[in-house]
């Protein structure tokens, strides 16, 4: 009967510290791309030679946009990037313009 007691007592305690768990679960990364570059150190990326994935760590730039730069390659600068790239306005080139090498 003692091994009864003290294993339900430990059952319970694993219980406790597991809902414990659920009500507060750890947090988990934002779905949101912008959200998540935020917390990261953003490399400079040249646009002219980057890949896809490269493109998408700049901020606003998901995987459309990243495509649409890499399809209309090259660039000889920013003008002509925003010229021939689509969705690239003011806003978002103020938020990529430290990032952008040419």
């Amino acid at each position: 009967m003692k091994a009864f007691k003290q294993s339900l007592i430990a059952l319970l305690a694993l219980v406790a510290l597991a809902g414990g768990a659920l009500a507060n679960p750890a947090p988990t990364p934002s779905a949101h791309p912008t959200a998540q570059k935020s917390t990261q150190k953003i490399a400079p990326v040249n646009v002219n030679t980057a890949t896809l994935a490269q493109l998408e760590t700049l901020p606003g730039v998901g995987p459309k946009l990243a495509a649409q730069i890499i399809q209309h390659r090259p660039y000889k600068n920013a003008q002509e990037l925003r010229a021939k790239v689509k969705g690239i306005g003011p806003k978002l080139w103020a938020s990529i313009k430290p990032y952008v090498r040419f």
